[in-house]
């Protein structure tokens, strides 16, 4: 009897702790994210599985680590159902935003369709190497003005007007210079 209701009671912790995360996760989420929110296939989950790597999306996402914890299918099954909306990366080798960016031919083609840009990715390995780099480092490395996903429009090859980049040369939320987290480096002059 004690185990069950030991079980029992950490059923209903997991249960709440999980809800409690969805619950704040839908409302932190963009209207964009919320709006581009799908029902994904089979055959997209089993590619975006491919490039998820747990261990990094935890170091990126101490919240989600917090709540959810080191599980790798609890992870993923955050990152297909919640993270990828939200723009959170699959890992540090991958920035969709990046991918989108510096690939015109792409974001022509796939406009706001975070998705595709995913499945591409994984899909086309052989031609990766004469694309740039999708990562927040490179792109900042060769100074590179970085978009939304969801500021591309189908068939433009600019992002749409009024878009305000995410990354910059000199805004780079989230690349560290020398491994060093600015926010932390920055608490000494407060």
């Amino acid at each position: 009897m004690k185990k069950f209701t030991k079980f029992l009671s950490l059923t209903f912790a997991v249960i709440f702790a999980v809800s409690v995360f969805t619950v704040k996760s839908e409302a932190a989420m963009s209207a964009e994210g919320q709006a581009h929110m799908r029902e994904l296939t089979a055959e997209e989950v089993q590619t975006l599985y491919t490039l998820f790597v747990a261990d990094e999306y935890t170091k990126m996402y101490p919240d989600v680590k917090e709540v959810l914890g080191t599980d790798e299918m609890t992870l993923f099954n955050h990152f297909i159902t919640f993270g990828i909306w939200e723009q959170r990366q699959p890992s540090v080798a991958f920035n969709v935003d990046v991918y989108a960016t510096r690939n015109p031919d792409l974001h022509i083609q796939f406009g706001d369709d975070i998705v595709a840009y995913y499945m591409y990715f994984a899909t086309h390995q052989n031609e990766q190497s004469w694309r740039t780099k999708p990562t927040k480092y490179d792109a900042l490395w060769n100074n590179c003005i970085i978009y939304s996903v969801y500021d591309f429009v189908e068939g433009q090859e600019k992002p749409r007007e009024g878009a305000v980049p995410v990354q910059t040369g000199n805004y780079h939320p989230d690349v560290f210079i020398n491994g060093e987290d600015p926010h932390e480096a920055n608490k000494q002059f407060e």
